[in-house]
């Protein structure tokens, strides 16, 4: 048996019964609401087990193998966690894989949305030194436990249903654990991760939409909101089939974006353009940059897909102008509160720089930050152009707006250097 296979996933969860999943909620979520909470936390903990690429098996419990394939794939194994309590289950699971030879196990719960494939690795990589190691939920309990070998007392003598789940197990133990970061369930509804809407403007992106909505909902409670100005091809069905909703709106980057933004539902807002793929994990970098309520937008790092000749100097001229100077453009995914968006009045109807305008009328809400992780956007207009004449061409233009050049006359001179968009919408930085 290879080191591949020797280490397993086990995912413990519930299928997802209206009025028997995630019981505690439904008072304040609903019996369907509640079961759809409990469905997209499994399918994502599923999703990040899946990236591991080591062994994921789901014990499962109130269904049927058949459903659980139907739900979530033919590519796992299924297991019914079968009678007694979570001690009793968790401990036989433990057992019967280590008794079939795998060298490390991890146990997953589903209700813990910020364990994700590193943190999964990380357990195991811990294992290889220690005989257990644990992810300690802020609910007194634990979202993950890790084992090199079967230790039943882990498992016994515990009410699992109070905050003393995880003292009780550390008492237990022969040795102490590797402790994992310290995470947060979702017991209630105020625990659920705020939603974030990202808004895609596109006009005849098909070539590259799909792999941008993708990108976008690979976090969790996020919807994606592709804001279409009439295209010709096939972008709105590529980005429908992907999971994307689609708005219809007049051509225009600032209007699509505002019009996109005006259907949003989650209380956080990403602007992203059409031909560039989040970080991952950039959900969970979102919601940390924003609960600091003295920042009022950010934006990631920029790095160009193509390593173009001299494409370098576009990277670092812009880490230098959003992290030193405090001035990230729309190519890095500008990301802020709906509510704070909605106070600025939203883009202002230009047809270039909207994105420099809105950072400008951010300001007044709090800080703009620029964080470390990295877009990877197109480098289609500098392939087109050459990097140097991509980059007069930028500079002439932000220049020619401070000094009150109209943008009407800018966007017709970035036009006619921009062929390469047939929409003259994309502007890199």
């Amino acid at each position: 048996m290879t080191d591949q296979i020797s280490r397993e996933i086990l995912v413990f969860t519930r299928y997802p019964r209206p009025g028997r999943a995630k019981t505690r909620l439904i008072p304040a979520l609903g019996e369907a609401s509640a079961a759809d909470l409990q469905r997209r936390m499994t399918e994502f903990t599923v999703a990040q087990a899946r990236k591991t690429g080591v062994r994921v098996e789901v014990r499962y419990t109130d269904g049927d193998d058949a459903g659980m394939r139907t739900w979530l794939g033919d590519d796992l194994v299924y297991v019914e966690q079968g009678g007694g309590d979570l001690g009793e289950r968790l401990s036989r699971a433990f057992e019967e894989r280590f008794a079939e030879g795998a060298g490390r196990v991890a146990a997953v719960g589903c209700d813990c949305p910020d364990n994700r494939a590193d943190n999964m690795l990380a357990c195991f990589t811990a294992l290889e030194k220690h005989f257990w190691a644990i992810g300690p939920a802020d609910d007194g309990g634990y979202y993950m436990l890790g084992l090199n070998r079967h230790s039943p007392n882990l498992f016994e003598n515990i009410d699992w249903g109070s905050d003393q789940v995880l003292a009780r197990t550390l008492e237990s133990a022969e040795e102490p654990p590797f402790f994992l970061p310290k995470l947060k369930d979702v017991d209630t509804a105020e625990d659920i991760p705020a939603g974030i809407s990202v808004v895609i403007p596109a006009l005849n992106e098909a070539e590259s939409v799909a792999e941008t909505v993708k990108s976008a909902l690979r976090g969790f409670n996020v919807e994606c909101i592709v804001a279409d100005g009439g295209s010709e091809d096939d972008t709105v069905p590529r980005a429908a089939a992907c999971g994307a909703k689609a708005v219809s709106s007049v051509p225009g980057r600032a209007v699509q974006m505002n019009r996109a933004a005006e259907k949003a539902t989650g209380p956080l807002l990403l602007f992203l353009h059409a031909d560039t793929t989040l970080p991952e994990n950039w959900d969970r970098t979102v919601r940390e940059v924003l609960q600091d309520e003295e920042t009022a937008l950010a934006a990631f790092c920029l790095k160009v897909r193509e390593r173009l000749p001299r494409i370098s100097w576009i990277e670092r001229g812009a880490y230098i102008r959003s992290r030193v100077f405090n001035r990230p453009y729309g190519d890095q995914g500008l990301f802020m509160r709906l509510e704070d968006f909605r106070r600025a009045g939203g883009y202002q109807n230009l047809p270039i720089m909207e994105d420099v305008e809105l950072v400008c009328a951010m300001r007044k809400f709090g800080r703009i930050v620029t964080v470390p992780d990295k877009v990877l956007t197109s480098g289609r207009r500098w392939r087109k152009l050459g990097v140097l004449r991509a980059f007069l061409y930028n500079q002439l233009v932000v220049l020619g707006f401070r000094l009150g050049i109209k943008p009407g006359r800018l966007a017709r001179f970035y036009g006619a250097g921009n062929a390469v968009n047939s929409h003259r919408q994309i502007r890199k930085s």
